[in-house]
């Protein structure tokens, strides 16, 4: 695919991978939110050291890790360099009319922390098992069926949608056509994206006409069978213990 895909290194053979998708999942929510509520440093700490051990453990490679973690990484950024300086507290230093408090850069070091171990859990999830797997996992563990149609229609189809764009952006090109900022650029790109819009809406309805020649009532049928072993009840403990150990740091 021409974006990230996070699933790409889905069929890997790891514990991770093996692991049963619905007790993954729980577990790894409840680490999840351990980390996420954790009120200090040290607790976030450990959390991300957690996270880290499984990505190592899952396998997967540490250029497709960074790959998806700039962007948790670039939307954390602002915190760690406002709160430093809007939080009140005992100051660290001044310059001038620039005042940087101990308390905001600590909080601001602790979303940092915690965001980047909740990314990385969150790869985890998507990336050691397909898409369609962890859907239906979703769906067994009580989901509505709508929504999970929603969620697998919308990933699905995300990469088409970025394709034609990326095909309507070279079709522009050979026209000569230049981004700047000006009316006509702007009507154009305008245009452009109503025509995308139509175009997407068309494929729309082809597919369910073409679900319902197949039988399509409104349920996806799932030929999957689920079943959780002693192994992946072993490693849900060890996570879940992981969870509130961090609680307890």
């Amino acid at each position: 695919m021409s974006i990230f895909d996070p699933e790409r290194y889905s069929d890997l053979d790891s514990p991770l991978h093996r692991w049963e998708t619905r007790a993954k999942l729980i577990s790894l929510f409840m680490l999840l939110i351990s980390i996420v509520i954790a009120g200090g440093i040290g607790q976030a700490l450990a959390g991300l050291i957690v996270s880290m051990l499984l990505v190592l453990i899952s396998g997967l490679p540490l250029s497709h890790v960074l790959r998806f973690m700039k962007w948790p990484f670039l939307f954390l950024l602002p915190l760690l360099v406002i709160l430093p300086i809007t939080a009140g507290g005992d100051n660290l230093f001044s310059y001038h009319i620039l005042t940087v408090s101990r308390q905001g850069l600590q909080l601001g070091v602790l979303f940092m922390i915690r965001g980047i171990a909740a990314a990385l859990l969150a790869l985890i999830m998507v990336g050691t098992a397909p898409f369609n797997v962890n859907i239906n996992a979703l769906r067994s563990l009580g989901m509505p069926g709508p929504l999970t149609q929603i969620f697998l229609f919308a990933y699905r189809y995300i990469f088409l949608f970025y394709d034609d764009l990326q095909t309507m952006r070279r079709s522009l090109a050979s026209k000569g056509f230049e981004m700047r900022s000006s009316a006509r650029s702007a009507r154009i790109l305008a245009v452009s994206v109503a025509m995308l819009l139509i175009r997407s809406y068309e494929r729309s309805e082809d597919v369910f006409n073409a679900m319902l020649s197949r039988g399509y009532q409104g349920r996806l049928p799932s030929g999957q069978k689920m079943m959780i072993k002693g192994d992946d009840l072993l490693k849900g403990f060890l996570v879940i213990a992981a969870a509130l150990i961090i609680q307890y740091v």
